[in-house]
């Protein structure tokens, strides 16, 4: 048994005075290609990486959930209350509870568990530490009481409805299936309730997954980030459509004259990114590694180009687009990088082949600070039960 696993077992002990029943984890998730798609109904390659969340759990015999995560507040719920409760908004809580709604309202089984938890799962580096939450959470609900039963969209599905409804964050369901089936996954949103997830192998053993938090405040950002799906609504409603998906992108041109710039331009990110993922799997499939670094590429400068997510108005100095640069300088351009998540401020995904891979990870870690600069590997599970006793 790992160390770091005995450590978590001697402080659930410490804590809630007991042996633990089993120990589980869920990893987060990165985001390969397919940047401000999902919501449009477009297709995203995502993987579970190897930051994860790891809990020792043991069931009550009440409906109680008392989980404490280690440099934390302790976290209870009263599963007798499943309805919405204002005061846990933006709170653990919420999840937990939140989760328990929806797979009681399915008609699966719900109880109490006592929890202690350890992450690596840093926060504000787009690698979805709340969605690893909720599928850890979901786990100890379907191995406690469910036998293991349900399905991994209906735990991706209760994570993305507990984060909505309770929480208090409108978001897709990308960040829930990219850490709810491990690997790789492609992912096409095209019927929303029952999303089409293929798992694909990497097969570049010199290229490694870097990621750069560049930091930056996004309490003020919600505006920005809203701001991209209302471009590519108002798009898709003027080609009498809801969702871009359910248009073309020859009907995109017809619309143009009616269109703002901003709309224009990001529907046509949204278009050029869909046949990026289409690429970058073709090239993944066939082991191709330049095609699937162009596509990465090509992503970045979309977004920079179209998206206009790089960076925070003219505000190059600690932005995104300026760590994508430096990448590119540290890898003679032999690399690719793109951005991680919403984009302007925060975090970006670099691939890097091996002969770059020490110089560059230093000049970053010079630039961002160790902590920031991460290699990350794909995590071939979704959550699972390491150990049970």
């Amino acid at each position: 048994m790992e160390e770091n696993i005995k450590n978590l077992i001697n402080n659930y002990k410490v804590y809630h005075n007991e042996d633990p029943e089993i120990v589980c984890s869920c990893g987060g998730r990165f985001e390969i290609l397919g940047n401000h798609t999902d919501h449009n109904h477009g297709l995203c390659l995502a993987s579970a990486c190897n930051l994860e969340i790891v809990a020792a759990v043991r069931r009550r015999k009440d409906k109680k959930v008392v989980l404490k995560s280690l440099g934390y507040q302790e976290n209870e719920v009263d599963l007798s209350n499943l309805d919405v409760v204002d005061g846990e908004k933006e709170r653990s809580e919420a999840l937990i509870r939140g989760i328990a709604y929806y797979l009681n309202n399915k008609g699966y089984k719900i109880g109490g568990f006592n929890a202690y938890t350890i992450s690596t799962v840093f926060r504000g580096a787009g690698v979805s530490s709340s969605a690893a939450f909720e599928l850890l959470v979901g786990h100890i609900y379907n191995v406690l009481f469910n036998e293991g039963k349900i399905p991994n969209l209906v735990l991706c599905k209760a994570g993305q409805y507990a984060e909505n409804e309770y929480f208090g964050k409108k978001s897709g369901l990308l960040d829930q299936i990219g850490v709810g089936y491990g690997g790789i996954v492609k992912i096409d949103f095209k019927n929303i309730e029952n999303p089409e997830v293929e798992q694909i192998k990497f097969p570049f053993k010199d290229l490694h997954f870097v990621i750069v938090n560049t930091g930056g405040d996004h309490s003020s950002l919600s505006d920005l980030y809203s701001s991209i799906p209302q471009d590519m609504y108002a798009a898709a409603n003027e080609m009498k459509q809801r969702f871009l998906a359910d248009a073309s992108e020859q009907e995109l041109e017809e619309a143009k004259p009616n269109l703002t710039e901003m709309q224009y331009l990001r529907a046509k990110h949204f278009y050029s990114e869909n046949l990026r993922v289409r690429n970058a799997i073709n090239a993944l499939k066939e082991e191709n590694e330049q095609a699937f670094l162009d596509a990465i590429n090509e992503s970045r400068l979309s977004s920079t180009n179209n998206l206009k997510n790089m960076m925070v108005g003219n505000q190059y100095e600690g932005s995104p687009l300026e760590a994508c640069d430096l990448v590119m300088e540290a890898t003679e351009n032999h690399g690719a990088v793109k951005i991680n998540g919403g984009g302007f401020a925060g975090s970006v995904i670099s691939i890097i082949p091996t002969k770059y891979l020490k110089t560059a990870m230093s000049k970053l870690k010079k630039k961002y600070g160790n902590e920031n600069v991460v290699e990350i590997f794909i995590r071939e599970d979704g959550p699972k039960t390491l150990y049970k006793f």
